[in-house]
């Protein structure tokens, strides 16, 4: 059951995903251009977002909107609660009934607390709620099938898999309410509820769920390959297989999924299949002897990388002792190269190989002023850079061949090679503009503006080097997507404030001027983040680091 869990996200569930993302990034920012439709898909994403893999999660945050405030309900509930601690200067509410609905969002809250967002959590902890409060039974049970609904919401059954990772505690109670309701102790009430939800009261239905859409997968491979050879790399699916052979060795599998996997000519033998493999690998080398005149193919052989790749597998089995003395002898009737001179001859063609490919990696850098070849402009060229890369994480590349290929500036990964690009279009940026403040949507370079989004969004998981890097620049770590104002320029706003009213206390929502009043809290909230210097100015003007000690009201 555990192994569901990846194939939830189906090909038609990211079909209709991003069909409807490119929709929401087609309002441009406009929460009233989107129909109903749309606007209710995007609320249920942001409120179950924990449940989406990260590139998904990703996406949704890169989209031109507050998500904070996308999900109304949510915020509507926070005023609430904010009103009543201030008028009682805490948050414990009563039991009475006007209280009802408040008390229990605020339940669902602390029992969700590690699927709110960062900005959720703290203005709940700005308020003073207890994360420990008392919850009883009902209350957890009701919370539990409002994360049903929302599962339900994204993937369309209730089918939650075992030991599920976004929700393990959920995954856990859909177990129970089973067991429960095979003893007969499940409460009419509860089960009436789960099934108008469409609950699944049989756990063998989920594992045939499962089975189908393993064996979508084994069809999707063989539409693309014209076999059912999947590679090990491919665990579950390759695991997947090897429970159906063993269940059609104990005469356990059912004739129709069968006859299902016959169509696909499914190898119901592995060892059958794998002599199989081995003897056309060994016929496409004695073409490629006949050819060429001797049996070393490289391993990035182009025209044929897997068999490039078998007869280095050969030479490995061989030096463990694990290669059958008959197959043995049949290679070396081809003057397979094992070791000695002839390996000396190899080593020796090889290097001439790389010689040539590093003159046309040169070539091409001078070209165009990067090693990143592109696929479609050199296939083979680009195969090779991929291959050295490998061989460097590895350990395997020579250093005199690592010295030259730092001599182009050669990028050891693609991703570290993109970042330094735009690490120096921020560096021109600065030069010209005197910040780092790129603005969101910059149509100038889009490319820049959604890069320093994100690294304000990663700057937890950025390397030390990274982080050192960007902050010789002066980068701006503060994380906004409307247009920036200048942190000078908000200083001097406030210094305005002291002097009129006698404090720093500027309310959140001050109407005179709203973005000091944000800028204030944004000021509490990153005091640890915050420049040394900028952190000397504020407590220079009495800046009150926390927003309740003595509050006092703003004269109008």
């Amino acid at each position: 059951m555990a192994k569901l869990a990846k194939e939830l996200f189906s090909e038609s569930f990211l079909e209709n995903w991003h069909r409807h993302y490119q929709q929401a990034v087609a309002c441009a920012g406009k929460l009233e251009a989107m129909n109903e439709e749309l606007a209710q898909w995007l609320r249920i994403q942001v409120r179950i977002r924990h449940m989406l893999p990260v590139a998904l999660q990703e996406q949704l945050a890169a989209l031109p909107f507050e998500l904070e405030t996308i999900h109304q309900s949510w915020e509507a509930r926070y005023l609430e609660l904010a009103t009543f601690a201030r008028q009682h200067g805490h948050t414990f509410l009563p039991t009475d009934k006007p209280y009802e609905q408040l008390r229990d969002w605020l339940i669902r809250q602390v029992m969700a607390k590690a699927y709110l967002s960062a900005g959720q959590q703290q203005k709940l902890d700005d308020l003073g709620v207890d994360w420990d409060m008392v919850v009883s039974r009902d209350q957890r049970w009701e919370q539990l099938l409002g994360r049903l609904r929302d599962f339900k919401a994204l993937f369309g059954h209730c089918r939650v898999p075992q030991k599920w990772a976004p929700d393990k505690q959920l995954a856990l109670w859909v177990t129970l309410q089973r067991r429960l309701r095979t003893n007969g102790k499940l409460r009419e009430e509860r089960e009436r509820q789960l099934n108008e939800l469409g609950f699944t009261w049989n756990g063998q239905s989920v594992y045939n769920v499962q089975w189908e859409e393993f064996f979508q997968q084994l069809v999707a491979f063989w539409k693309t390959h014209g076999h059912c050879r999947v590679p090990c790399r491919q665990k579950k699916l390759v695991s997947w297989m090897e429970r159906q052979r063993l269940l059609y060795k104990k005469k356990q599998l059912p004739p129709e999924r069968e006859h299902r996997l016959q169509e696909l000519n499914f190898a119901w033998d592995a060892e059958d299949d794998k002599k199989k493999r081995w003897e056309l690998r060994f016929r496409q080398l004695k073409a490629y002897w006949q050819e060429h005149g001797h049996s070393f193919v490289p391993v990035n052989f182009p025209e044929n990388r897997s068999l490039g790749c078998w007869v280095a597998t050969q030479r490995v089995l061989e030096a463990k002792g694990k290669l059958d003395k008959a197959k043995r002898k049949r290679l070396n009737q081809l003057g397979f190269v094992w070791t000695g001179q002839t390996r000396r001859s190899l080593q020796a063609q090889q290097d001439a190989i790389w010689e040539q490919h590093f003159a046309e990696l040169k070539a091409y850098n001078e070209e165009h002023g990067t090693c990143q070849v592109s696929l479609r402009h050199n296939p083979v060229l680009q195969r090779w850079a991929v291959w050295q890369r490998k061989q460097f994480y590895l350990g395997k590349l020579a250093a005199e061949r690592v010295d030259r290929l730092n001599e182009l500036r050669f990028p050891w990964s693609v991703q570290e090679g993109y970042w330094l690009r735009m690490y120096e279009s921020l560096a021109v940026f600065k030069e010209r503009q005197g910040h780092t403040r790129v603005p969101y949507q910059w149509q100038e370079n889009p490319q820049l503006a959604a890069w320093v989004y994100r690294i304000k969004q990663q700057r937890g998981e950025l390397s030390r080097q990274k982080v050192e890097l960007l902050n010789q620049l002066g980068f701006d770590w503060s994380l906004s997507r409307r247009e920036v104002v200048a942190w000078q320029e908000m200083y001097e706003r406030l210094v305005a404030f002291a002097e009129q009213h006698g404090h720093t206390r500027v309310p959140v929502k001050w109407q005179e001027d709203p973005k000091l009043g944000k800028w204030v809290s944004r000021m509490r909230q990153e005091r640890d983040s915050l420049d040394k210097e900028r952190v000397l100015q504020l407590e220079q003007i009495g800046f009150s680091w926390s927003r309740h000690s003595g509050a006092e009201k703003v004269s109008v």
